[in-house]
């Protein structure tokens, strides 16, 4: 159990100072999009988590834990509802007695530990699109980062100098695979496949 909890927490600690390189990524990339809120981030750092640590196979131990931590995110969101409508409604008045700064904290663990298995949960699961290289699969999810953070809007380009190439040559170097925009670009445009090893076919 010491050694599952050691190898969660170093893996949290990789997954937060993951987080500013991939804001960074987005800003550096383009001026014209607003990079994405830290919801969109986490999503992107999670996938960029998979390919650094990659999951051949998938334990019952692991299966359990997704599951659980599935049904905890689904049972705890009702309970965080009711926290923060009390807060919400005491903050309004006067609040008497310590239970006030007890459920604000309460409320702070309770969205702190969503973010985090949230962002956990991809990277452990077993992937469908396991198949698919880390440049495409990394343009979709940036992409998606992008347009919920611009009213639906996105860099399409894939030409070599667009923000979406820019973004994804800090994304891969962080999975291992250093490209250039030019390579990234033939991948995106379907003229050369990658896999997941960064070896070209």
């Amino acid at each position: 159990m010491a050694t599952i909890d050691l190898a969660f927490r170093s893996w949290l600690e990789e997954f937060e100072r993951l987080l500013p390189q991939v804001n960074a990524w987005f800003r550096q990339a383009t001026s014209r999009f607003a990079p994405p809120p830290d919801k969109g981030c986490r999503m992107v750092a999670g996938y960029v988590m998979a390919f650094r640590h990659p999951v051949d196979d998938i334990s019952d131990t692991r299966k359990h834990a997704i599951k659980h931590g599935k049904l905890f995110l689904r049972y705890v969101e009702p309970e965080r509802r009711q926290i923060a409508a009390m807060v919400s409604f005491a903050s309004r008045g006067r609040p008497f007695g310590n239970w006030f700064d007890e459920a604000k904290e309460t409320l702070y663990l309770i969205e702190e530990i969503q973010r985090h298995l949230a962002a956990l949960l991809p990277p452990l699961s077993p992937r469908r699109d396991a198949n698919r290289d880390p440049i495409r699969l990394l343009a979709s999810v940036a992409l998606q980062a992008w347009a919920e953070a611009n009213d639906g809007r996105a860099p399409r380009s894939k030409n070599p100098d667009a923000p979406l190439c820019r973004f994804l040559v800090g994304a891969l170097a962080a999975v291992g695979q250093n490209r250039s925009p030019a390579e990234i670009s033939e991948v995106l445009r379907g003229r050369r496949r990658s896999r997941r090893d960064g070896q070209d076919r």
